[in-house]
């Protein structure tokens, strides 16, 4: 896809001064950003942190993206983008309290011989073509995915959960579960809150596998980039194995749902809806993309309330991935 200048696209985040950051103005069409210590990693392949097997090693971090612009009276109110971080375990290496020998659950938990879905049919479209992928796997152009052979478990903390809020996450997560094929199991609720530092091994509340997806409604005193613009943070966690395979094991989605509220009370559940799917997008594995049309896209349009062609051509890349046994 052709790189647009900045003067092409919607208005871009300004700070308090009211400036556009030269940042924001790369990653908005598309160009490698230098992370900042504050922002975490923006480029559409995240670094790998897992350190070679043998290696006594802490915690990964592998960076999430997220935006938000809400649609009031014709105009858009946007603030920065922003990345935060967490945690991931290599589990190849030994250190979690209550396992010595391992950072992980046994391997092949719910694993399936098979995928449990297919990807609907999708145009041949290069990545760059409306779509970007987060991660890539070693030395290749592949996406790191989930394993589409077992499912994908979530839970939710219904703490200030907002009115249709649990509807439009189960309907916007059955969107991208056929978009991609990949099948989410609900277990139900949690009180686990937001951390930028959440384990995605929690054996004493979760038991003997990965954690599940946190899907949490949260506040600014949570998640304090919901103190300006910022209506969502999401991302998965990836791992790497001694045999130097990678995938996505776990993750979170973080929602605000004071402005949840305000784009469903002003602009109609499409628009909140979109704003989930996107978020959602982040979860599997897609990158923001400059494309006005796409969800991805890091601006909520209000033209836009369902995945567009370069979407659906990345989801569906997403969820055609490779079994996992070994994690």
């Amino acid at each position: 896809m052709a790189e647009r200048d900045a003067a092409d696209l919607p208005p871009l985040p300004r700070s308090r001064t009211g400036r556009v950051p030269q940042w924001a103005m790369d990653e908005a069409v598309g160009r490698k950003v230098a992370p900042a210590p504050w922002r975490g990693p923006t480029s559409p392949t995240p670094p790998d942190w897992s350190q070679p097997a043998g290696r006594r090693r802490g915690r990964t971090l592998v960076g999430l993206l997220l935006v938000f612009g809400l649609i009031v009276g014709g105009n858009v109110a946007v603030d920065h983008f922003r990345g935060v971080s967490i945690p991931g375990l290599d589990p190849a290496v030994g250190g979690v309290a209550g396992a010595p020998d391992r950072d992980g659950p046994p391997p092949g938990y719910e694993e399936s011989a098979a995928p449990l879905g297919t990807p609907p049919p999708v145009p041949a479209l290069p990545e760059g073509s409306g779509y970007r992928f987060m991660a890539h796997a070693e030395g290749n152009g592949d996406p790191v995915t989930w394993s589409p052979c077992r499912p994908i478990h979530y839970v939710v903390r219904e703490t200030n959960q907002p009115a249709q809020g649990a509807l439009l996450l189960e309907r916007a997560i059955g969107t991208t579960s056929a978009a991609t094929g990949l099948r989410f199991v609900r277990d139900g609720t949690t009180t686990e809150g937001p951390s930028a530092e959440r384990p995605g091994y929690q054996p004493e509340r979760y038991g003997d596998r990965w954690a599940p997806v946190l899907v949490a409604w949260a506040t600014p005193d949570e998640v304090a980039d919901f103190a300006g613009g910022i209506a969502g943070e999401a991302g998965p966690m990836r791992v790497t194995t001694a045999s130097g395979a990678r995938a996505y094991v776990s993750g979170t989605v973080y929602l605000d749902p004071a402005k949840f509220s305000r784009a469903l009370n002003e602009r109609g559940a499409d628009l909140a809806s979109a704003l989930v799917l996107h978020e959602l997008g982040h979860l599997v594995g897609l990158a923001h993309v400059s494309d006005p049309e796409a969800i991805m896209f890091p601006q909520l349009n209000p033209a836009v309330t369902g995945y567009s062609l370069g979407d659906r051509v990345g989801l569906a890349a997403l969820g055609g991935g490779s079994c996992q046994p070994q994690l």
